[in-house]
């Protein structure tokens, strides 16, 4: 795919997180200007409720277009289930170069992981970065996701995604 007129994605979720603590929605929120200057050359959502109060039902939800009841995912320790439909599968057939980033909670079975093309993943669930039920699977990387300085803690891994013509990104 080398169609121009397709974006590239950089899907931000953060979790317990509400919107008026960020100055750009809020006169009272910090700075972040990292984020400020993202929004401004992109979109912004002003209006948006999670689908629910947990972390894994709401980010799989989201990539799934469905509420947790129909997909069976109501808590934290039910991942997406396998062989669900969702939105990295239809992204990876659709062209993009696929990315997943920090924080995962959502996918964990080695078909859904092998749709990412590059994988940096945080945990802080007791287990290594890159782990599938206990066995390291890695990250994942290519040249277009470079970190910025040395790593020292999950807090300060910082990524940078650099531009490629050849086709789009999406990140989530």
């Amino acid at each position: 795919m080398n169609d121009k007129s397709t974006p590239n994605v950089l899907f931000i979720m953060a979790d317990q997180m509400k919107a008026s603590i960020l100055k750009m929605y809020s006169e009272i929120g910090i700075d972040a200007p990292g984020l400020e200057r993202l929004a401004a050359e992109g979109v912004r959502f002003e209006h948006a409720i999670t689908p629910h109060p947990l972390c894994v039902p709401a980010r799989t939800s989201m990539m799934t277009g469905r509420y947790p009841h129909s997909t069976g995912c109501r808590r934290n320790e039910t991942l997406m289930p396998e062989n669900e439909q969702h939105a990295f599968r239809i992204w990876k057939e659709k062209g993009f170069v696929t990315g997943l980033i920090g924080k995962n909670h959502c996918f964990i079975e080695p078909s859904d992981l092998n749709l990412f093309d590059v994988r940096c993943e945080i945990s802080h669930g007791g287990l290594p970065q890159g782990t599938y039920k206990g066995e390291n699977v890695g990250n994942t990387g290519m040249e277009w996701v470079v970190p910025e300085k040395d790593i020292n803690t999950a807090h300060e891994d910082r990524v940078t995604l650099r531009s490629n013509a050849q086709s789009p990104r999406i990140a989530y």
